[in-house]
């Protein structure tokens, strides 16, 4: 009896779990396509449908119905486009200096979003091929292969948001049936998108060889009409570039750069790619200028970290990794435990290039999200881990093997080299306010949040830039509703400080009629989260111990809650929330009747 050698069903799940960091990296993917199919133009559509109001008072809210993208390349003939969605037999494999090249970006990408993705390309007017893949289809045993493209238009309701002509060659790749995208409406989506897309093809937005637009569209039931349009801009870690997202820079610095190069921290030099060939390989180190940062200084009586030129400047902290022009990653792993204590590692910026001929060295994955060689690591530490008895030991069987880690070693030398200047130079700064005004309390600066809140929501954004959520779009009076529903005291007043300090999660000690330990909510992407003061754990535990304690644990709870708020699958979602129910019986039964001997 034969078997397969993969099982279609397993398979395609696998494959659906790639590793993708967010949605907007794997819409980079498509643009990579665009990109290198010669489009100057590219456009990120969202399609959105109105949700019906339930008849409680709430507002018929948007969602997004499906997502595009859509180019004005060079177009695919009907035979390239049937490879396009075959897993790794895209012709971009044959350019090997291409962004591209690995083949795998249409398909994959998609399905890591959606269940159903349509393609319509063109290489001349009139002249539209159409295929399709669709995920239940493949499950159910009803599509065994890549349909084969056929002749057709673009439905007449999509073409209201495609513009008033389509051009003359391009390609259309719309996602619909999206079941693991995490952003819910157009907003969120450009919201959540604009700093990694400006980010990633800053070189190309600021070079002006590509234009990337945003727009949200809204079903009126017979046609998507735009109702919204911007325009991606460059968001460079580096700020050496003008005209970024960067917000304009104070006094006569209008229209500047804001960081500047470090003469003494370039490095470009050539190494051996796994063919023996030299291949250039470029470090750059870039630093805050001193005249720009005392301008700074006189707009604020806090630190320059809470400017709004510090905050942008926080969120591109990293060693930027980039390949033929287009950012592969912005990777914290370099960045010395100093610099990240002292705030001073958004004050500096470091990039490495290379060129694809070097993606067997640096690691490329497959989707173009990371770089697993390049990790800080040093032969004088790690040869005695390898089983050598020295240093030259192991760099003689690095050299026998050809070993990829060869090299890497003397571009980590370089970067931690050029990390250790810029530190040295950043570290005569002086950071503070000079703007003339008395210093805010700390407890003016909470607003009067209780010390667990405010961390867990500095942890929270942290977190959202690596793992972005919804939007929140909740009402002061949705928020009241939220907080009187559980007993809060103050509720308008606490209402008004959640929406006026910008809060995305609030913790709320009350006392519940239930065996619940603690209880989440979600609503409109603003998260509540309830410990229940009558619970035994509460009762005999958490009442007994420190507040340092008590607040670490909270906090802890707080983690399990932005876990619950980064699910995308339903059914994970129960499992977790019968989960924590479970937890909070055991708790009870564990501790109920015993619990004054704890």
């Amino acid at each position: 009896m034969s078997r397969p050698f993969i099982r279609g069903q397993v398979a395609i799940d696998s494959m659906r779990d790639n590793g993708f960091l967010s949605a907007a990296h794997a819409l980079a993917e498509l643009m990579d396509n665009s990109i290198q199919a010669g489009a100057d133009r590219v456009e990120l559509i969202t399609f959105e449908i109105k949700k019906d109001a339930r008849g409680n008072g709430e507002r018929a809210t948007k969602r997004i119905e499906k997502i595009g993208v859509l180019d004005n390349g060079r177009g695919m003939s009907p035979e390239t486009l049937h490879l396009a969605l075959e897993f790794g037999a895209s012709e971009n494999r044959k350019d090997s200096l291409g962004i591209g090249k690995f083949g795998m970006g249409l398909p994959n990408s998609s399905i890591s979003q959606c269940k159903h993705v349509d393609v319509w390309s063109w290489e001349r007017p009139g002249e539209i091929y159409y295929t399709y893949l669709d995920i239940d289809e493949i499950k159910d045993g009803q599509l065994e292969t890549i349909p084969e493209p056929v002749k057709k238009a673009i439905p007449d309701d999509l073409l209201g948001a495609c513009g008033e002509s389509l051009p003359n060659s391009g390609t259309l790749v719309l996602w619909s049936k999206i079941d693991r995208c995490q952003w819910k409406t157009g907003k969120s989506i450009f919201k959540h998108t604009q700093d990694i897309v400006g980010r990633m093809y800053r070189n190309f937005l600021s070079s002006e060889k590509v234009s990337i637009r945003f727009k949200s569209t809204e079903s009126n039931g017979s046609i998507y009409i735009v109702s919204e349009e911007h325009k991606f801009s460059a968001n460079d870690p580096l700020y050496l570039m003008k005209n970024t997202s960067l917000p304009e820079l104070p006094g006569d610095f209008k229209g500047e750069t804001m960081f500047e190069l470090c003469n003494d921290c370039q490095y470009e030099f050539n190494i051996a790619d796994e063919h023996g060939r030299k291949q250039a390989v470029k470090i750059t180190g870039t630093v805050l200028k001193k005249s720009v940062l005392d301008e700074i200084r006189k707009t604020t009586t806090k630190t320059v970290g809470h400017t709004p030129w510090g905050k942008h400047a926080a969120k591109n902290m990293g060693l930027s990794v980039v390949r033929s022009g287009r950012e592969l990653a912005l990777t914290a792993e370099f960045i010395k435990p100093e610099a990240k204590d002292k705030g001073w590692a958004r004050f500096y910026g470091i990039q490495v290039e290379f060129s694809p001929s070097l993606d067997n060295i640096f690691g490329v994955t497959n989707n173009k999200q990371h770089v697993v060689n390049l990790r800080p690591m040093k032969a004088s530490e790690d040869y005695e881990r390898e089983g050598f008895d020295s240093e030259q030991d192991y760099y003689s069987d690095l050299r026998a093997n050809n070993d990829p880690k060869l090299r890497i070693y003397e571009i980590v030398r370089h970067i931690k080299e050029v990390e250790t200047k810029l530190i040295n130079r950043i570290r005569a700064y002086d950071f503070k306010g000079a703007a003339s005004g008395p210093q805010g309390s700390e407890e003016h600066e909470r607003g009067g949040v209780n010390p667990v809140t405010a961390a867990v929501n500095i942890k929270h954004k942290e977190r959202e830039e690596k793992h972005p959520t919804e939007s929140p779009s909740i009402t002061k009076e949705e928020i009241e509703r939220e907080l009187q529903g559980i007993g809060a005291e103050n509720a308008q007043e606490k209402a008004k400080t959640i929406l006026d300090r910008q809060l995305q999660v609030w913790v709320e000690e009350v006392p519940m009629a239930t065996n619940a330990f603690f209880d989440v909510s979600t609503k409109k992407g603003w998260t509540l989260l309830q410990i229940n003061s009558n619970h035994v754990f509460s009762t005999q535990i958490l009442k007994k111990i420190p507040d340092s304690q008590k607040e670490a644990l909270e906090i802890c709870l707080a983690g399990w809650a932005r876990m619950e708020r980064e699910c995308t699958s339903q059914r994970r979602l129960e499992q977790l929330q019968m989960a924590r129910r479970d937890w909070g019986q055991l708790l009870d039964d564990y501790l109920g009747s015993d619990g004054e001997d704890v």
